[in-house]
Parts: C-alpha cells; sequence; structure tokens
C-alpha cells in the first residue's frame, strides 16, 4: 500500500468514525440518513472500515484476531442481527489471517467479487435493522405447519401462526403493519405518540401497549384481546364504524363490527402453545383448524356430522391422537387412508354398505 492510499484509507476510517458516532447518537435526520446510505454505497472499502468501527465499538479485536473466527461470525457481531446475514461462500473467503490491527488489512486477498458481496450483506443489515428509518417495508411469512416468532424493530414481538403473512412498514411517526393472509399474535411495546396498527381486510386495529390477536378467516377478522385495550375501525364506508375491545374479549369484523363477547382467552390463543382448544364448537369447524397445521386433511362431507357440537384440547399438529378421538363419538365413523382422514355418520355408512349388498 503507497503512502497515498494510506492517506486516503485514513480518511475513510475518520469518515467511517464520525458516521458510526452520528448513527449512535441518534441524530441523523432523514436527508443524513440518506446521505449515509450514498456513503456507504459508494465503495466496499467505505463498508470494511464503517464495520471496522463497530467492531472495535463493540470490543472485538480479541475475536477479530481468533483463526477460528470466521467472516460471517464477526459480521454478525458487528451488525448485531446474526440471525439475518447472508451466508458467504467459502471461495470467497480470504484463506489467511492477519494479526490484529487496522481492520482493513484483515482482507488482504479480499477479491472484487467478495468485496461486492460485502457491500450486498452490509446494506441487507442495514436494511433489516434500520429500515423503519429509512421506511422501508419487510415481510414476515410461514409456510403451511409452520410457527415463527419474531422481534420486530420497535422491539414489539411478532408470533405467526401456520400459513400467514404480514408486511412491516414502520416509520418515524407510525407503525403500521398488514396482515395479508393468515393469524398473528402481538405484543406490543408502547412508543408514545407512534401508534401501532394492523390492517387485516376491512378491519384496523390500534393498540399502545396491548398484547392481541388477528386472524383473517374465511373473509372476515377476529380480533382478541389478551392484554390491554385496543380500537377496531372497520374501513368499510360510509360510516367508519369504531369499537374499543378490552383483554379478555374478541369482536368479529366482517360488514360490521359484532358486539364484543367475552371469550376464554387462553382457548382462544391456545396456537401460541401449539394446542387447538373448542368448546362446544362446530366439528367442521374445528377440523378445519387441524387442517391448518396437519399433513394429513380431515374429509367431512356430511352436514349433520359438521354440525355436531364437540369439546377438548389437542396438540394441533397431532392428528392421530383428534381421530381417535372422534372415533369415540356417537354415531361417527372415521375411515383413514394415507392422504385423507374422512369422517362419516354411521348411518350414511350403513346406506353404502346395504347397497353394496344388492
Amino acid at each position: 500500500m503507497t503512502p497515498s492510499s494510506t492517506s486516503s484509507r485514513d480518511a475513510i476510517a475518520d469518515e467511517a468514525a464520525a458516521w458510526f458516532v452520528q448513527n449512535r447518537s441518534g441524530s441523523l435526520d432523514p436527508a443524513a440518513r440518506a446521505a449515509f446510505m450514498m456513503w456507504l454505497r459508494a465503495s466496499p472499502v467505505h463498508v470494511e472500515e464503517y464495520l471496522a468501527v463497530a467492531v472495535v465499538a463493540r470490543d472485538l479485536s480479541v475475536a477479530a484476531a481468533d483463526p477460528a473466527t470466521d467472516l460471517e461470525a464477526l459480521l454478525a457481531e458487528a451488525s448485531g442481527d446474526a440471525g439475518n446475514i447472508i451466508p458467504i461462500d467459502p471461495a470467497l473467503r480470504s484463506p489467511a489471517r492477519t494479526p490484529p490491527g487496522r481492520w482493513s488489512h484483515y482482507w488482504p486477498r479480499m477479491t472484487a467479487t467478495a468485496a461486492l458481496l460485502l457491500v450486498s450483506v452490509a446494506i441487507a443489515v442495514w436494511a433489516l435493522r434500520d429500515g423503519e428509518r429509512f421506511g422501508l417495508p419487510r415481510t414476515y411469512s410461514t409456510s403451511h405447519a409452520e410457527q415463527r416468532v419474531y422481534q420486530l424493530p420497535d422491539g414489539s414481538l411478532l408470533h405467526l401462526n401456520t400459513d400467514s403473512e404480514i408486511t412491516v412498514h414502520f416509520s418515524g411517526t407510525e407503525r403500521l403493519v398488514r396482515l395479508d393472509r393468515g393469524q398473528a399474535f402481538f405484543e406490543v411495546v408502547h412508543q408514545g405518540p407512534r401508534p401501532f396498527r394492523v390492517e387485516a381486510g376491512d378491519a384496523r386495529i390500534v393498540a399502545v401497549g396491548t398484547a392481541f390477536d388477528v386472524y383473517r378467516k374465511s373473509g372476515d377478522v377476529l380480533v382478541t384481546v389478551a392484554d390491554g385495550t385496543v380500537q377496531v375501525i372497520n374501513n368499510i364506508p360510509p360510516a367508519g364504524q369504531a369499537t374499543r375491545v378490552g383483554a379478555g374479549f374478541q369482536v368479529e369484523v366482517s360488514e360490521r363490527i359484532g358486539a364484543p363477547r367475552r371469550i376464554d382467552t387462553r382457548s382462544a390463543i391456545a396456537w401460541l402453545r401449539r394446542q387447538i382448544a373448542f368448546e362446544d364448537q362446530p366439528l367442521g369447524e374445528v377440523a378445519a383448524e387441524f387442517n391448518r397445521y396437519g399433513s394429513v386433511a380431515f374429509e367431512i362431507d356430511d352436514a349433520a356430522v359438521r354440525e355436531l357440537p364437540i369439546s377438548g384440547v389437542f396438540d394441533a399438529y397431532d392428528t392421530d391422537s383428534f381421530a381417535a378421538f372422534l372415533q369415540t363419538l356417537h354415531g361417527v365413523v372415521v375411515q383413514k387412508t394415507p392422504g385423507r382422514i374422512r369422517v362419516r355418520s354411521l348411518a350414511s355408512v350403513n346406506q353404502e354398505r346395504q347397497a353394496a349388498a344388492h
């Protein structure tokens, strides 16, 4: 490295340190944040030096000197978000490690491809961690039979049920979440004048320091409040009906907002414990809930069987136990095949047998 290049690198390091101090102090306005992103994107060297400052600030110089420490781990430590780091191809890592010193010397043999990839990683980290400051939306989703828990940028917790998706769009003035499909439970952190809003179909829910569940179900929306109070608003014009719902109550939103009804909250949000709880609910509705989690679906063609009221608490993923329970019901026959579980009335089965005998 020539004296001129060393001087240039030192200048970049000074700029990185200044940006780091401003970011940590929270003094950057939107224009300054945009300028910082432009500076970060301008060169992979900027990314390296900024991460260097972050590493030093977090007292990770010992980790940098450890030959067992890989690039992903260091990036994860520097970003503070290890769960969202993009893996780097081992072929792009430098084969050599250097002694402690200026961080930029840590990758002396980094290829141009690796440097460009590092820029992408850094930008991804900033988008994930500071998306609310840039106004960038982020999507969270689960597949069939999958449940996940996320911490949102404001510290609130999101519990996402099976086959669900939300889009989060935070800004300096509001926290907006759109439930695109499925079911989510929110544990909201209070943040003064910045409200937390959830939009699901025609329903809008406004919460402050609250724990509540939102379920988009067959065109309707169920809102269940476990703690605190929320305001539920129907977006269908022209009225804009609004209702306050307290802990232990549930409302259903379709064309209008139904009256809040007291419920067993523990049963209503049993899915957080990977359970399905029901009391005097129609068998057809309960079977539909099991079908959200299991790999083998329950099928009920008989209308009378679908309306049969049942009660119980089951593991949401244990279809065999639920099928065994149904076999104990009077007048019900369970027929299991590799791909489905048919639940029928004994009368209809006997009729088929008689018809087949003639």
